[in-house]
């Protein structure tokens, strides 16, 4: 048997949403630390050692990336925060999905307008024409996962799961 490893990466594409995040934050930090330097002199210094913290450890958090990897038949999902940590959000074998479909598939509607227990958006923040959805049980719950797979993972996972698998027309 052939091994078959494949990565790819997409990037989360809410620039708007990350502009206001960040924003949102800075204009947050300024008004405490308005209020602490007119209310609380003494600890003022905490106040801005405090601030300088939890800037720090949200600002990079706010840039999403997701990695897929394809090895041999096992779906890994990552999102990667700010360019350097690393989170995993799905492991499983192909063979557990119930269905992978086109997200704008007229076939399979039904099972992709459904309510499950869990939904994982590792796309691109939008569906659009490249976004599929797939259909999975870990365990005992049921997984909704909305993913944009590259060429190379489409043409493995057709191979792989065929009957499970509906490709872009």
């Amino acid at each position: 048997m052939e091994n078959t490893f494949i990565e790819h990466m997409v990037r989360r594409d809410d620039k708007q949403s990350r502009i206001i995040k960040k924003v949102g934050i800075i204009v947050g930090l300024l008004v405490i630390n308005v209020l602490a330097l007119n209310f609380l002199t003494m600890f003022y210094s905490i106040v801005i050692g405090a601030s300088a913290i939890f800037l720090f450890l949200f600002w990079r958090r706010i840039g999403q990336e997701f990695e897929y990897i394809y090895t041999d038949g096992l779906i890994d999902i990552d999102v990667i925060y700010g360019q350097s940590s690393r989170k995993r959000l799905l492991s499983v074998d192909a063979k557990n999905f119930l269905v992978i479909a086109p997200a704008d598939s007229k076939t399979h509607q039904r099972e992709i307008e459904a309510k499950y227990d869990k939904t994982i958006d590792a796309g691109s923040g939008k569906i659009n024409e490249k976004s599929y959805v797939g259909i999975v049980k870990v365990e005992d719950k049921t997984i909704k996962l909305i993913f944009e797979p590259n060429d190379r993972i489409i043409t493995a996972l057709k191979r792989y799961i065929p009957r499970k698998f509906e490709a872009r027309v």
